[in-house]
């Protein structure tokens, strides 16, 4: 007959007996060698007085314990297998993953071998922050992750806040015996209850604001400072520490250490643990406030310092940035993440950005200024590569054609057909809604709400144009420049400013041969609005016309010029008009630019018969466009029989400044004429009806036929197509 399989429980009970008595004679002997080991006598060893050993400490340590065991067990007072009597078992407290898993099971019984270990790990983190750079035990990483999971799992309190602080200066490359330094931000808000800032949460600029840590700290072992944070992150996942304590360590570590990996599993974790707090409906508004306000200094810090690695901070540069540019980026990167899953898309999310765009660092102000430009589009991608998924998984059925059939699968079959029914219609309903929005300047102002919960967009303009105009030519590389001018034309035509200084400043770079020349002239059409004098528009349909639509330049020249005049003129139609009726070529005497608008519509529109297609094409777009804005200003021949009639009925914009005051509501009179016509046609209807019954009355059974009921309905549909064409 086979034996009976013991189970893992049951072995692992067994050896907990066998070695559960020498628990306590372990403990006992690794605190007096530990004591011994850090006495001022054994200390003489590192003094400078004396020579160092010719091993690291924690090897030195290491023979010394075995030293001390074999010389325990041999004596009868270890746990030795003479002293225990369990042949070469070796004792429970050293197999760590089987102490982790009694510990759990009953923490009571166990809480001495637990105290034991976290003791050991007290005394290996003294050893290893007296030289942070030697190679650790290979026992202490094994003692850092048992301590996280034990004391956060089972001994949830003082003593994981114990151990949560012992990780902490392990981290930052200091002896257990030091105390924390009193974190500020958003750890501060953790400690304290409420985060008492040294600066303003809208401040950004109330002195240094450094974000680094101690020299040790740099030294310290790669999988010693991977195996700390992997524990710190576990113990954040099971609540045991607060998320605002980790936040402002986690964000001086990444912005410190020059280890790749270890700074993409911190961001990830800020992400997601931010994310973790607010998903599910539930807002926690006081880390949000706290962590955004730390955000918030953390940028307003960036920029105006060199390393020169004289001091900590610069010794935990980056690619040659300082540790606060860094975090600087890394907290604008945070801040689009969670503005582009959702999570935060408040005002003062885009006020974290507002002040990253002011920033003097260019990597920073550059992210900044991507962020607006482009993550609402980032956002409506994952938005429709959601849909597909959610299209591509309802729209795959399994059928179950060679299977057996069964109930339970012909009803599941039934539910993912219905399904993919509604998902069909959803799809059919998003596809329709889509080819249903408007174009055009308010569409685009949709698209771009980041823009709008800027608090001072005038200020923010001003800022950014002197910023750009004070710079000189290699303050800044060129796609920095276009960057900044595509922002800030951006912001000036979403919130319609007035930066009138701005229009000349993009005449500079509207060359013929200009390096991405359709992209300044992209620009300048975006920063168009109705409230832009026409005499800044004037100079820039002059700078185009002389450098593009000319017989010198290239078709694509000359079709690009005629395509940016019209985007321009669309924007700002109170260019086209004319500033006296006795001055048709619109000369005005207070003009800054003189321009004779006329000529330069008829000009364009004569390139309608241009033999290049391109340049066809774009003329014969202007000319539809005057022939419905100001057919007065094209010849007769090129108005149409549209165009002429709008220039008989005085069609043209409104000039500058001017405004249609209206005296009622626009189109009542039509509704009050349909009221009328409609009472009229009820009485005819009802005259007609008294006729015909006196007819009846009178000569009953003789003369016309009354009317059937194909004939009286016939008869209200031609009124009813009446109506309709009034109204219309």
């Amino acid at each position: 007959r086979p034996r009976r399989r013991i189970s893992f429980c049951e072995r692992t009970r067994g050896n907990s007996r066998r070695s559960y008595h020498t628990a306590a004679a372990t403990t006992d002997r690794y605190s007096s060698l530990l004591f011994i080991f850090l006495s001022p006598s054994s200390v003489k060893l590192f003094s400078k007085g004396s020579a160092p050993p010719k091993s690291p400490p924690h090897t030195y340590v290491e023979k010394l314990l075995s030293a001390t065991m074999s010389s325990g067990g041999a004596t009868g007072g270890g746990s030795g297998p003479t002293a225990t009597g369990a042949g070469t078992r070796p004792d429970v407290t050293l197999k760590l993953s089987q102490l982790q898993n009694l510990c759990k099971r009953d923490p009571p019984a166990y809480r001495d071998d637990y105290d034991a270990q976290v003791r050991r790990l007290e005394s290996e983190s003294s050893i290893l922050a007296l030289s942070p750079s030697a190679d650790p035990s290979p026992r202490l990483v094994e003692l850092v992750q048992f301590a996280a999971n034990v004391s956060s799992s089972s001994y949830k309190g003082e003593e994981s806040e114990r151990v949560a602080r012992l990780l902490i200066n392990l981290l930052l490359g200091r002896s257990s015996s030091e105390e924390e330094e009193g974190s500020y931000g958003a750890a501060g808000g953790a400690k304290g209850g409420k985060g008492k800032s040294k600066a303003g949460a809208g401040s950004g600029g109330g002195g240094e604001f450094a974000v680094s840590v101690p020299p040790s700290a740099l030294h310290l072992h790669r999988e010693v400072r991977k195996s700390v944070v992997s524990a710190l992150i576990i113990m954040r996942n099971k609540g045991a520490i607060e998320p605002l304590r980790l936040l402002e360590l986690f964000f001086r570590v990444m912005a410190s250490v020059p280890d790749k990996a270890l700074r993409e599993q911190l961001y990830r974790h800020v992400v997601n643990d931010v994310r973790n707090v607010n998903k599910n409906g539930r807002r926690d508004e006081r880390v949000n406030r706290t962590v955004q306000s730390f955000l918030h200094r953390v940028v307003g810090s960036s920029g105006g310092q060199t390393p020169t690695g004289d001091t900590a901070s610069d010794l935990g540069s980056v690619d040659g940035e300082s540790a606060t540019d860094v975090a600087a980026k890394r907290a604008v990167d945070m801040v689009s993440e969670l503005y582009r899953r959702g999570v935060w898309t408040d005002e003062r999310t885009v006020a974290i950005v507002d002040t990253a765009v002011r920033s003097p660092n260019a990597s920073v102000m550059a992210k900044a200024a991507r962020f607006f430009l482009g993550v609402e589009e980032r956002m409506d991608e994952d938005r429709r590569r959601k849909e597909e998924g959610e299209w591509e998984g309802a729209n795959t059925v399994n059928l179950h054609l060679h299977s057996k059939k069964t109930g339970k699968k012909q009803r599941r079959i039934g539910k993912d057909l219905k399904a993919r029914k509604r998902a069909q219609q959803k799809h059919e309903n998003s596809e329709m809604a889509e080819m249903e929005l408007d174009k055009g300047v308010e569409h685009s102002r949709k698209l771009y709400p980041a823009i709008e919960l800027v608090r001072d967009p005038q200020g923010l303009a001003e800022d950014v144009f002197r910023r750009l105009r004070s710079a000189g030519s290699n303050s800044y590389k060129f796609e920095i420049k276009l960057l900044m001018i595509n922002f800030l034309t951006r912001l000036v035509g979403n919130h319609t400013l007035l930066v009138l200084p701005l229009y000349p400043y993009l005449r500079r770079y509207m060359g013929g041969h200009q390096r991405d020349v359709s992209a300044i002239l992209a620009y300048a059409v975006q920063a168009c609005h109705e409230y832009v004098p026409p005499d800044e528009v004037h100079g820039l349909l002059k700078t185009v016309a002389h450098n593009f639509v000319t017989e010198r330049c290239s078709e694509e020249q000359m079709a690009v010029g005629i395509n940016a005049s019209r985007a321009i003129c669309a924007r700002v139609p109170s260019a086209l008009s004319l500033e006296d009726e006795n001055d048709p070529a619109g000369e005005g005497g207070g003009s800054g630019v003189v321009m004779d608008v006329e000529a330069f519509a008829r000009d364009l529109a004569a390139y309608a018969k241009h033999r290049d297609r391109s340049v066809s094409a774009s003329g014969k777009a202007w000319a539809n466009f005057v022939r419905e804005v100001h057919p007065s200003l094209l010849r007769g021949r090129d108005r149409g029989a549209e165009g002429s009639a709008l220039a008989r009925a005085g069609q043209k914009p409104l000039r500058y400044g001017e405004t249609r005051a209206e005296a009622g509501v626009e189109g009542a009179e039509l509704l009050v004429e349909y009221e009328k016509r409609k009472k009229e046609a009820d009485e005819r209807r009802a005259a007609g009806g008294d006729d015909e019954e006196s007819d009846s009355g009178d000569d009953e059974g003789e003369g016309e036929e009354p009317m059937n009921d194909e004939e009286v309905e016939e008869e209200e549909e031609e009124e009813e197509e009446e109506d309709e064409g009034f109204m219309k």
